[in-house]
């Protein structure tokens, strides 16, 4: 009799650990939808900028350089063609700059048209990461992009970098668009 009770009492004890692993799955489902773009699958806004702050403790001293991408005439793509077609082009983007970047990236949707990465590493490799990217995105999206790129330096917060990182896109918009600029 006491074998058969612990026989059952094993068996509910393995059904109650299936049910909690099945629900920490669709928790964690949960917190990647919070968490994700729904059309590009990228990091929302506000968790790139909670990963980036992780990101910039953990590097201990280490550099990380923000790069900011906007699609080139975007405006005008979802005019003419649509914004169906907009939208797979925004996708199309996404999975160019997720597929390019080392592991230890981060990679979100700013908004509308923007993109943003952080990434461990300095000025000088961020530019030929952006340059690339860049180069990439014209050849397999048949889009170009402007992008902006800043390096974190040990007095400036997050959002300054951030900051710095928009206003070099902002120059490389108004300079002709389609290249990278550093911030000053």
């Amino acid at each position: 009799m006491k074998t058969q009770s612990l026989e059952v009492a094993t068996q509910m004890i393995q059904e109650m650990e299936s049910d909690v692993q099945k629900m920490m799955g669709m928790i964690q489902k949960l917190r990647n939808r919070v968490a994700c773009d729904d059309l590009t699958g990228l990091l929302r806004r506000d968790e790139f900028f909670h990963r980036l702050d992780s990101m910039v403790a953990q590097s201990h001293g280490g550099t990380v350089s923000v790069i900011m991408v906007d699609i080139d005439n975007f405006k005008n793509i979802n005019d003419t063609e649509g914004h169906i077609v907009g939208d797979h082009v925004l996708h199309r983007v996404a999975k160019v700059l997720k597929r390019c970047v080392r592991a230890g990236a981060e990679v979100g949707r700013f908004g509308g048209e923007e993109f943003i990465l952080a990434i461990h590493a300095g000025t000088e490799r961020a530019k030929v990461l952006a340059e690339a990217l860049r180069r990439q995105i014209q050849r397999e999206v048949n889009v170009t992009v402007s992008v902006g790129v800043a390096t974190q330096e040990n007095e400036t917060s997050i959002r300054s970098m951030v900051g710095k990182a928009d206003h070099a896109l902002y120059q490389a918009k108004q300079t002709g668009k389609n290249k990278v600029c550093l911030a000053a």
